[in-house]
């Protein structure tokens, strides 16, 4: 999982409890690599970036194969995965080009805003679209 986008999250989340609202968000994160990102691999990662999942507030969904992964990501969010050789990584055997796409969606599963460019994205313009979602 990718550190920025979590970032982003966990400041959009302070927002909220700060403004009273924060009961009413949750935050789903999607892997497309099952393989390295196992359950317990998820839960040391949350606690590494300080996320609290006890507080049933995050979500790391994972299918259970890469190919299951692909086709989730292609068919519901038009977004192609493909895993590559990571001949100039480190201990890697494959990585992936990834998406740090941030999606806000009401609890009646509507999107209401989407952020291709996810972390990069202004926090502020974030955490404004945020409350005007969740207190709809």
């Amino acid at each position: 999982m990718c550190p920025a986008p979590i970032l982003w999250l966990r400041r959009e989340q302070e927002a909220a409890a700060e403004e009273g609202y924060g009961d009413q968000v949750s935050f789903l994160h999607i892997t497309f690599d099952p393989k390295r990102d196992t359950a317990e691999a998820l839960r040391k990662y949350a606690g590494q970036q300080g996320v609290d999942l006890d507080a049933n507030k995050w979500h790391f969904l994972r299918p259970e194969t890469y190919e299951q992964a692909q086709e989730i990501h292609d068919e519901h969010f038009g977004l192609k995965i493909e895993k590559q050789l990571a001949d100039d990584v480190k201990n890697l055997e494959y990585r992936f080009w990834h998406y740090g796409r941030i999606i806000l969606g009401n609890n009646q599963r509507i999107i209401k805003r989407a952020y291709p460019r996810g972390p990069r994205t202004d926090i502020k313009q974030l955490v404004d679209d945020l409350e005007r979602v969740a207190t709809v």
